[in-house]
Formats: C-alpha cells, structure tokens, sequence
C-alpha cells in the first residue's frame, strides 16, 4: 500500500485562489438578499449604507485573517488559527461542526437552490430536485478528488461566468429601457413592521449571508504558491472585489423597478431581467442562478475536507482521514465523507431557508473566534515566542475588534430570529467537547 502524503502539493494560483474568495462569497444571497433587505428598509440610500456596512465588516474579518494566514499558510484555515490560539480542545470543537454541520449544511443548502433553478430551466418537477441536486455533489465531489488543479481550475471557471453574467445584468440595467409589463405583484409583499433601527439590524442578517464565504480560501492556504504575497490579496482583495459588486448589483435593481419593486419581488433579479429582456430574460437569469449555485458548491466541496484532514494528520480525528490520494493529493476519503453527508442533509431538507438556519450562528461563532485569534498571536508576537508575518492588520485593534463586536450582535439576533435550527447547530457543536474528551483519552492511552 502506498504511503499518505503528509504535505499537500502547492498548486494554487494568485488567480484560482481569488476565485475562491469571490465564487464562495457570490451565491445566491445576490438574487435573493435585496427583496428581504428592502423590507426592512424603505429608503434607497439607507440599503446601499447596509450593504455597504456589511461588506465593511466582512472586509475587517478578512484583514484580520489575513494576517493570520500568512503566519501559518497551512491546510485547514480556520481550524489551524482557533487550535493555535485557544489549543486542542477548541480546534476539535471547530472541526467537529465543520464536518457534522457547518459543510454539509452549506453544501446541501446552496445545492438546494442550484437544483431548483435547473430544474425550473429544464421544467423538471419538483421531485426532481433531490436527484439533480445529489448528482451535482456527487459529480463536482468527483471533479475535487481528480486533483486540486481540477477543482481550483473548475471555481475560476465558474466564477468567472457568474461575475460577467452579473456584469452583463447591470449594464443591460443602465441601458437597456423597460420595455416590458412589470409581472403581478405577490399578494404577501407587506412591509416590515419594525422600528427604523431594528429593521436595519434585522435587514444586516441576509447581507452577511450574501457575504458569507470570505474565509474559504485559508481552507486551501497550504495548498497557494507564494502564500505569503497570495492569500493577503486572495481574501482581502477577492473580498473587496464582492462589495462592489454587490453596491453595483443593487444599484441596477434599483434602477429598473425601484424601492416598492425590490420590495415586492422574491426573484428581484428575474424581475429587474424580465422587464428589460421579457420572459427568456427570466430564463436566463435562472441559468446565471444555477451556474452561480453550481461553482459556490463547488468551492464548498473544494475548501471543507482540508479541515477533516488537517484534524486527522494532527491526531485529532480517525487517522485515515488524514489520507491524500498518492498521485492526485487529495483528501479523498475526507472529500467523499463530506459528500454523503452533505447528501443526506440534502435529502432531510425541505429546501433552503430548512437548512442554512443550521450553520449561520455555528459558522459566525468560529469567525469571531478566529479574530480573536489575532489578539493571541500579536502578544506571542510580543513575548518573542513566534516570528511577526509580513502582512499586517490594518487600524489593529480597532479592525478586528469591530468584527468581534458586529459578529456578537449576529449570533444574539440569529439565535433569537432563527430559533431551534440555530441552538441545534451550537448544540452539536458543544458535543464536540465531550467527544474530545474521550477521543484525547484513549489517545493518551495507546
């Protein structure tokens, strides 16, 4: 039998590992964000200051974690940074949901509405949408287990039709007149009810879910050419590339059928398409939907077994995890656990607002973990104890201690707003303790 890797191979890019950061972040949060957010918000100037502040915040975690990853470009992102900051126990606690919900939730639920915009091109029926969707995991699972070549090649791709296509959108918005009928208007399009103050802070909960996803690439860090000079412009950069999209994207939805429309309309971008293009407009905004959804699962499936086979190699998890395909070099029993899992949570999900309360509030707990990661290496810094990195944190500590305060307010709101699915996914993760324990146990014994 042939050995395992130890080391994962850098093959990696400047470019594929942006794409990365951008394709994770763009999903379908873009298509479907703005109606929820205009909601809550009536005035025009007020949802741009959102998303504005959203991709803020999101860029302040990112300057924060890119100091962190070119102290350690190691495979593993988020679970290298919280087991170095806070040790073994809280490393096995990330690792753990990761496996059991963070990934296989944030799969299943973006692979959800991937299956039911192809399903709505093709005019498949509904009971269609779980084959489609399993076939989708199961073939870009397929596609990451040829190499990481194959599937950081496959996200550039992906991502780059996604961005021309919303590039397309926009300029089609400020060109184009509106030369067809506005579709009927839903019945259920009442406005929210809220104060002015918390319907902003309600309004900031599906800005950050259309943002999630900027610390995907530290996933893949050991994995970078040049991590060093790389990951720095991959997360922050990549990041900031997302915040004007998003500001441009609205703008255009605006443009076409204003503040009462974005309002009104779950689908605003089909909406904002039909009415400059009619109905195979519609159509092919469901097209730039699936391939949107079909490259942010395949960054998802790309990025989370890094972190199953980062905690095996270290000890903390079945060791054959910790296995990399000998001539491919990648973690293929890691990538194909993740694949069954993210399948079965896909087959118990109604769709997607049934799964993805799972992993918002257990994904936002680990991020501001992470920031507060910075705050232990800066004084290991400072007690001589490890080397300072090249890249700094810009306005430290203000940055990263924003994010910590920004990512507190999310969990307290999520965890009100979301209810049982929210608690459940702390639960399982608060199980990882237990299961340490034990695990650290029997390790001590052998």
């Amino acid at each position: 039998m042939a050995a395992c890797i130890v080391e994962p191979r850098r093959q990696i890019g400047l470019y594929a590992a942006t794409a990365i950061t951008v394709g994770n972040i763009i999903g379908s949060g873009i298509f479907r964000s703005p109606h929820s957010v205009a909601q809550e918000i009536t005035s025009f100037g007020a949802v741009l200051l959102a998303w504005v502040l959203g991709g803020v915040l999101s860029i302040c975690g990112s300057l924060a974690l890119a100091e962190l990853a070119v102290a350690r470009p190691k495979t593993g992102g988020l679970y290298v940074f919280i087991r170095e900051g806070f040790g073994d126990a809280m490393g096995f606690a990330f690792g753990w949901a990761n496996l059991w919900v963070i990934k296989p939730t944030v799969i299943a639920s973006i692979t959800s509405v991937f299956a039911l915009y192809f399903c709505e091109v093709l005019r498949l029926p509904r009971s269609a949408e779980f084959p489609v969707g399993a076939a989708a995991i199961l073939s870009l699972t397929f596609v990451n287990w040829q190499g990481v070549k194959q599937g950081a090649g496959t996200q550039s791709v992906f991502t780059t039709i996604k961005v021309i296509g919303i590039g397309a959108l926009c300029v089609a918005a400020f060109t184009l007149p509106s030369r067809f009928a506005a579709s009927l208007m839903p019945e259920a399009s009442t406005a929210s009810t809220h104060p002015p103050l918390i319907g902003f802070a309600v309004a900031m909960i599906p800005i950050l879910f259309a943002y999630d996803g900027w610390t995907d690439s530290t996933y893949v860090a050991g994995e970078v050419v040049k991590p060093k000079r790389t990951m720095p412009i991959a997360i922050v950069g990549g990041a900031c590339f997302v915040v004007a999209v998003y500001v441009l994207t609205n703008i255009a939805y605006f443009h076409v059928i204003g503040s009462e429309g974005v309002a009104a309309y779950e689908a605003v971008g089909s909406e904002t398409i039909r009415r400059l293009l009619g109905e195979w407009g519609g159509r092919a905004l469901a097209v730039l939907v699936a391939v949107s959804t079909f490259g942010t699962t395949n960054g998802a499936i790309l990025t989370g077994p890094r972190v199953t086979q980062a905690m095996a190699a270290d000890g903390l998890l079945w060791t054959p995890l910790a296995h990399l395909d000998p001539t491919r070099g990648t973690p293929a029993r890691a990538l194909w656990l993740q694949a069954v899992l993210s399948c079965v949570w896909l087959g118990l999900a109604g769709g997607f607002e049934d799964v993805s309360g799972w992993f918002v509030t257990t994904s936002w707990l680990f991020y501001g973990l992470t920031t507060a990661a910075l705050f232990v290496q800066r004084r290991r810094e400072a007690a001589g104890k490890i080397e300072t990195p090249t890249y700094r944190t810009p306005l430290y500590p203000v940055t990263p201690a924003v994010f910590i305060l920004a990512t507190t307010a999310i969990i307290i709101s999520d965890l009100s707003s979301t209810g049982l699915r929210a608690w459940a996914g702390i639960g399982i993760t608060a199980l990882g303790f237990p299961v340490y324990l034990v695990w650290n146990r029997r390790r001590g014994a052998r």
